[in-house]
């Protein structure tokens, strides 16, 4: 019998790391999944991995920092462990930055399910032969009970989110942070509307202007109360 494939997934955001778990154990393969850079670094530098997926942004130490420290680690098992970079940024200069950094792949969030499989068999991953029918996650899967897992969880997401949207508001720097992991959720979730009113609120805080701001946080915040009720009506429980 062949070797598993022994991964290491790297995600902080719970509708992504949700989403990763079950295309990959679908695949048939392990995987050790971790939520912070500290971790990640941690777990590569004590076990030998066949695949690094790490995101972009985490927690204490950015995907790309993790992959650099590493590369120069002459005692870590996972020092020369190909790697995959997650990231929900669009923009291609960050792309070109993580491959420079030594990512073999960057894939943007959110990606369908056969895209992350072929990925991994084009970098040589081999995985059992199993069924893809259960894996979780957009359109592209067939598991209504596992996208349904998934939508809790961003209903949670989303009631967090809305109750904290006031503080937000006094901080830029954090509701850019929120945006982003959002973003990737709303694809992975197929909350579309969302999603793009995240788009729009992400380019207008950018821009400096707080009349702007103020305006298209409340049009996101109008977007956001009406995919909380419809999750509410999909899952039968209050929002």
């Amino acid at each position: 019998m062949p070797n598993v494939p022994q991964i290491l997934l790297a995600a902080d955001d719970p509708i992504s790391r949700a989403f990763l778990l079950e295309a990959l154990r679908g695949f048939g393969v392990a995987v050790t999944a971790v939520v912070d850079g500290n971790a990640t670094l941690d777990a590569a530098r004590h076990e030998r991995f066949d695949l690094l997926i790490l995101d972009h942004r985490l927690p204490g130490l950015d995907g790309d920092r993790v992959l650099a420290t590493l590369r120069t680690d002459g005692n870590a098992l996972s020092r020369e462990t190909i790697a995959i970079a997650t990231t929900a940024d669009p923009d291609s200069q960050i792309h070109q930055m993580l491959r420079d950094t030594g990512f073999s792949r960057v894939l943007v969030k959110p990606f369908e399910t056969p895209v992350l499989r072929e990925t991994l068999r084009e970098l040589g991953i081999g995985f059992a032969s199993s069924s893809l029918d259960g894996v979780a996650g957009v359109a592209a899967s067939r598991s209504v009970e596992a996208l349904r897992a998934l939508r809790e969880l961003f209903a949670r997401e989303l009631a967090t989110l809305d109750g904290e949207l006031d503080s937000l508001r006094r901080d830029p720097a954090a509701l850019g942070e929120r945006l982003h992991r959002l973003r990737a959720a709303c694809g992975f979730c197929g909350a579309v509307a969302l999603g793009e009113a995240a788009a729009i609120l992400t380019n207008a805080s950018q821009s400096g202007d707080a009349a702007l701001v103020a305006d298209t946080l409340d049009r996101f915040h109008q977007n956001l109360v009406v995919a909380r009720a419809v999750l509410q009506k999909e899952s039968g429980r209050p929002a």
